[in-house]
C-alpha cells in the first residue's frame, strides 16, 4: 500500500508543496489468486491494474482470467478464455486490449 509523503521547499519568496504516495520496493504481501495457477501469463494493464490469463493447474488447463487491483490487494474474477491454455503470449495493444496468442 502507498504511503503519502508530503514534500515542501522555499527559495526566496517561493514556496509550495506536494503530496507523494510512496510505495514500498521489492515484494510486497497482498490478497491471493481465487484460482491457483502456474504457466499463466500477468499483463500489466494501462490503468495500472493486472489480468491474469489462463495457465494450468492439477485440473488441467485453465481458461479463467482475474484482474488484480494494487490498491486494494485484491483478486477479482474477469471473465474466460474461449479455449484454456497455458505456455502462452499475452501482449497489451495501443487500443487497450490484451492480445492472447498459443502457439
Amino acid at each position: 500500500m502507498a504511503t503519502p509523503v508530503t514534500i515542501s521547499a522555499t527559495d526566496g519568496t517561493v514556496s509550495g508543496s506536494a503530496t507523494l504516495n510512496a510505495r514500498p520496493t521489492g515484494f510486497v504481501l497482498t490478497g491471493s489468486l481465487n484460482t491457483a495457477r502456474e504457466q499463466h501469463t500477468a499483463t500489466l494493464l494501462n490503468n495500472g491494474m493486472v489480468l491474469i490469463t489462463g495457465g494450468c493447474c492439477s485440473n488441467g488447463y485453465l481458461g479463467s482470467a482475474e484482474l488484480y487491483n494494487p490498491t486494494t490487494g485484491s483478486f477479482n474474477p474477469n471473465g474466460n478464455l474461449n479455449t484454456g491454455r497455458y505456455y502462452h503470449a499475452a501482449t497489451l495493444l495501443n487500443n487497450g486490449m490484451d492480445l492472447i496468442v498459443q502457439w
